[in-house]
């Protein structure tokens, strides 16, 4: 299994990037938890190989780093942009590459969700300043933020002239130490562009642009009749970015108007000519561009509740013996965690600030009464099963992992984990957090069978347009 995936990467990334390397390629088992690329061979954990990952993001990953980091090098000391070009080329990029546009596409969402998640205006930090990997927080800027960098970057020069510099840098790289301001000089020299202001904005400063749309309106064109105007202003804080947004305008009847609308300014003014009634502005709806986003225009997920600086975790107040089991590995690793309240009680108070986690059979109570509900029409329970949408499942072996924004306090958010029997819970219980990334999870003798995100409470990517006047 390794060895054909290597052989599948291999052909990939070296007619991307050219000749491998080395002479030879090893993948090596490794008694400790790792995923290393060392020159010639990749050290990967007993636990990662015997699960079989070879996805992109596994062993891919590491074959990437034969040229960035094992032949090209980087000193660290002055900005690691290794560890982000490699995400881009291997977790995002080969979906890409091999026709997978749906993966594509959610990974980049991921990878704006993980940005979001785990940095906030207080804890940020330039890409420009990151070495290495020690927390999650590095893991969003050095890893997910700079791939987005790269991505962006590629949009803004195009695919011939980007790819073009990602061979300049192996090229011109390959024995030698490569910097941040090395990579500007290639890419701008291949693009015939002067881009010191892409990565002065993206590179050496903290954080991402934070787009507010404002006075949104929709007139009838006086000079077409029978056309419209989508008129609006653009807030950015100062200094603003310089940025190119993707928007789609869905019309009366369903037809789709697409166009880039290109931002530079504190305040930009909106002034779209549309053919046909405009109903709906989606604001760059295939996340080619990062944004900070609140945490109440992210989708409800289990990672939300983690990061939360209020976390309560519920439980049956006297819960029978197998139930109580079903759960203790989640209990347990929840127990060493700071800043976590516990309470077992069977009439739960949620109208405190902060994000809640009920467990076990409480948690399905709640949902089953429509009063107290919070994920409303998203999740039906009842005694003859649980509706996610429109799957419905009812089979004793199905345990679920829902979340859904607080309904008074949309910042935070209520996350429930049971199932239609104790034993369903038991083989997800131990690996729950790392499912973190999805607003539901149907789980079937521990396996997942269904999974996806709801909307945010609030989008300010999908704005209802007002009728016109």
């Amino acid at each position: 299994q390794y060895l054909d995936a290597t052989i599948s990467y291999l052909k990939l990334y070296t007619g991307l990037l050219g000749t491998y390397p080395f002479s030879t390629f090893a993948v090596v088992e490794n008694f400790f938890p790792s995923g290393l690329g060392m020159p010639a061979f990749t050290l990967l954990g007993q636990g990662v190989m015997r699960r079989g990952y070879t996805q992109p993001y596994s062993l891919g990953h590491e074959i990437v780093h034969s040229w960035f980091g094992n032949s090209v090098f980087n000193d660290f000391s002055h900005g690691n942009w290794v560890e982000g070009l490699t995400t881009y080329l291997s977790n995002y990029y080969y979906d890409e590459a091999t026709g997978d546009m749906e993966a594509a596409f959610k990974t980049r969402r991921r990878m704006h969700h993980e940005y979001n998640v785990y940095t906030s205006p207080d804890n940020d930090y330039p890409i420009l300043d990151f070495h290495h990997k020690e927390t999650r927080q590095d893991n969003a800027v050095g890893y997910q933020k700079t791939a987005l960098v790269f991505h962006m970057l590629r949009q803004e020069i195009g695919d011939q002239a980007f790819f073009q510099g990602v061979r300049h840098i192996v090229q011109e790289g390959t024995g030698r130490y490569v910097e941040w301001p090395d990579l500007e000089n290639i890419f701008s020299a291949v693009s015939g562009r002067n881009l010191n202001w892409f990565f002065t904005q993206w590179v050496n400063r903290a954080g991402a642009p934070d787009i507010a749309w404002e006075k949104l309106a929709v007139k009838h064109d006086p000079q077409n009749p029978g056309q419209y105007v989508i008129l609006g202003t653009i807030r950015q804080h100062d200094p603003p970015y310089r940025l190119t947004i993707p928007l789609q305008i869905e019309l009366e009847g369903g037809a789709i108007h697409s166009t880039n609308l290109r931002l530079s300014g504190i305040l930009d003014s909106l002034d779209l000519r549309i053919r046909a009634r405009p109903t709906t502005l989606r604001i760059d709806p295939d996340h080619q561009v990062l944004q900070r986003l609140d945490r109440e225009h992210l989708p409800p997920m289990l990672n939300l509740w983690e990061t939360d600086t209020s976390r309560t975790v519920i439980v049956p107040q006297a819960p029978k013996p197998a139930e109580e089991d079903s759960y203790a590995s989640l209990m347990q690793r929840l127990q060493h965690q700071p800043h976590i309240t516990i309470l077992g009680t069977d009439n739960p108070d949620y109208s405190h600030p902060g994000s809640y986690l009920t467990v076990g059979s409480i948690a399905r109570q709640i949902l089953e009464d429509p009063l107290r509900n919070p994920c409303k029409d998203l999740v039906k329970v009842s005694s003859e099963g649980v509706t996610i949408l429109n799957r419905h499942d009812e089979s004793p072996d199905t345990a679920f992992l829902l979340s859904c924004s607080h309904p008074d306090y949309p910042e935070h958010i209520m996350t429930f984990f049971f199932g239609l029997s104790p034993e369903a819970m038991t083989p997800v219980s131990r690996l729950l957090f790392f499912y973190g990334w999805d607003s539901y999870l149907v789980y079937q003798q521990g396996r997942v069978v269904a999974r996806g995100l709801f909307d945010p409470v609030h989008s300010i990517q999908d704005v209802v347009l007002p009728s016109p006047s």
